[in-house]
């Protein structure tokens, strides 16, 4: 690890130390800019530490950002969704066309399904090569770049501090939506001869999950929280109700069966590891 990106990892951990910091400079500067209304400036402050400090005095809305320190925000961001991606690029003045190169290929990397068929509306984007075109694609889809108009990219362009912040939030957006998948609860039953176990029935369209958990006694509900995407896993989240306090109930161990239905096409190709929050190991 090189000195400069080690001073910006520490400058990381000073802001989560010092737990706040001042906005009064950030909101003055951003005073009548586009990117005013749009900038979370607690998000800034967490990713782009090295502009928020003394209360944001060397942020410049409308200056530059080097490559090196934007890519380390962006590998943060995915750390904190838990993904690690590389957070190394080569030292430099960041434009509009390689802030799409660098994202795009971050989110394919985590999953992320190729654009190759969207369509851009851009009339200037002739002079990327293939790979920048499906990156911008995947990133005009996710809705992270709208452009400088609905005509307008402008890749050439370097990217300012406000784009890049604006960026990363939309990017911690499309994150989150890519890593919370849609299912369905087809049922729940209860006996009392089982054992806790996990069973997952792939068919052609949908990928079934059934989960038997034990519990100490009847009268507990259990119901999925959400699903999350996390790595090479798929993270299953409980809701667990015990019985109300009082409630008479015989002491014996009862099964809970809950089963999940998702569309195969959301969780991609097969084999698909599921890993149930609270469950023993088998």
């Amino acid at each position: 690890m090189n000195k400069k990106t080690l001073s910006i990892l520490m400058a990381f951990a000073l802001v989560l130390v010092s737990g706040s910091t001042a906005f009064g400079d950030m909101q003055e500067k951003l005073d009548g800019h586009w990117a005013g209304n749009s900038i979370d400036k607690t998000f800034a402050s967490f990713y782009f530490p090295y502009l928020a400090r003394d209360d944001f005095q060397i942020f410049k809305p409308d200056g530059e950002i080097s490559r090196e320190n934007f890519t380390l925000s962006l590998a943060s961001l995915f750390k904190g969704e838990g993904y690690n991606v590389s957070g190394i690029e080569i030292p430099g003045v960041l434009t509009r066309k390689g802030m799409t190169s660098i994202v795009g290929e971050r989110l394919m990397e985590i999953g992320l399904d190729s654009a190759e068929g969207h369509s851009l509306p851009f009339g200037d984007t002739s002079s990327l090569d293939n790979e920048a075109i499906n990156s911008l694609k995947l990133l005009h889809r996710e809705g992270i770049v709208m452009g400088e108009s609905n005509s307008v990219f402008n890749p050439g362009r370097k990217l300012t501090q406000a784009e890049a912040i604006v960026v990363l939030q939309r990017t911690q957006s499309a994150i989150k939506g890519f890593k919370e998948l849609d299912f369905r609860t087809l049922g729940v039953t209860q006996n009392y001869t089982n054992q806790e176990e996990i069973t997952i029935r792939v068919a052609e369209n949908v990928v079934t999950l059934v989960v038997t958990k034990e519990f100490p006694t009847p009268g507990y509900t259990i119901s999925v929280k959400s699903i999350l995407r996390e790595n090479n896993h798929f993270k299953v989240y409980f809701k667990i109700t015990p019985p109300d306090p009082g409630t008479i109930l015989p002491q014996v161990i009862t099964y809970k069966t809950i089963t999940i239905e998702m569309d195969r096409k959301e969780l991609g190709e097969a084999p698909y590891d599921f890993v149930v929050e609270g469950f023993r190991d088998m």
